[in-house]
């Protein structure tokens, strides 16, 4: 076996276990709202993000089921998400609007990095999107600090 073949093979055992997680919770979701949509060019935008690290996020992993569901139940979903969402995560937000829209966020804190898991639902036009992103927190909370920072990343 190639040094290259073994290389790439340790690299997919000890990546796999630390996002099973997000796998999780997305499969338990997709079960409940049907498969989420494809996003052209998301894994190329993720590697990109590994080698880059553009200020401050570390990784993201995203999926987004369009489109009116099954009657999509706040409830229900947030009992999904607490059955599925691994130890060490801690509700950090919950909300839920009279116009039927809501959002979870979980949060794992790993020295100075954070973990996010979102799940967000849009009652206008029916959307759920989940989202995991693994963030330095020291650098996010420096650029919120700075307005002028945070103003120099939005126009990017």
């Amino acid at each position: 076996m190639s040094k290259r073949a073994l290389l790439a093979f340790a690299i997919v055992l000890l990546a796999a276990p630390l996002h099973a997680d997000f796998g999780s919770i997305e499969r338990a979701l997709t079960a409940r709202l049907g498969k989420p949509t494809y996003v052209p060019l998301l894994g190329l935008v993720r590697f990109a993000t590994w080698i880059v690290r553009p200020e401050g996020l570390h990784d993201f992993q995203l999926a987004v089921y369009e489109g009116p569901r099954r009657g999509v139940d706040a409830e229900e979903i947030e009992r999904i998400v607490a059955r599925e969402i691994p130890r060490g995560f801690s509700p950090l937000v919950r909300t839920r609007a009279r116009n039927g829209e809501w959002t979870l966020i979980y949060a794992r804190p790993d020295g100075d990095r954070v973990e996010l898991v979102v799940v967000a639902h849009d009652h206008g036009d029916g959307d759920t999107t989940l989202i995991r992103v693994d963030i330095d927190a020291v650098r996010v909370a420096r650029n919120m600090g700075d307005a002028h920072g945070m103003v120099k990343i939005a126009k990017r």
